[in-house]
């Protein structure tokens, strides 16, 4: 009997991003974002530690494009809890797909006029047109 696949992210795809750390507690609705992974990078150490690159759509100031060394701490069917080896305080993020609910939570302004089957239908590129919203 086969076990079940871990969840893994893909170059090119929307994911939802969930900071957890003492810092985004104050930060407010900066503390979770559509990301698009635009590199991945396992290190082959044995350890779960890899290298992501993403662009951050929902980042307050500067950059997007963000380069984050992690740690994986979980990694299950559904999303991937990983520790950022280069944050002080600790950074840790929780990666999943995106949901309709979790947009509509995290950003009902842009839902408005938006329903689940559409946003389920149109995918990635439907996403792509969403968080153009958000920037």
């Amino acid at each position: 009997m086969m076990g079940k696949e871990r969840f893994t992210v893909r170059e090119g795809k929307w994911y939802a991003l969930e900071f957890i750390g003492d810092e985004f507690f104050h930060l407010g609705s900066y503390r979770y974002s559509p990301i698009q992974i635009i590199n991945v990078h396992p290190l082959k150490t044995g350890q779960g530690i890899f290298i992501l690159s993403f662009f951050h759509a929902n980042y307050p100031q500067g950059v997007n494009d963000k380069t984050y060394k992690l740690k994986t701490i979980e990694r299950g069917e559904l999303y991937i809890l990983a520790a950022s080896t280069q944050h002080n305080p600790k950074r840790i993020v929780h990666i999943f797909d995106i949901t309709y609910s979790w947009f509509k939570e995290h950003f009902p302004g842009i839902m408005r006029g938006i329903n689940e089957k559409d946003f389920r239908a149109g995918g990635d590129e439907y996403i792509s047109r969403m968080i153009a919203r958000i920037m």
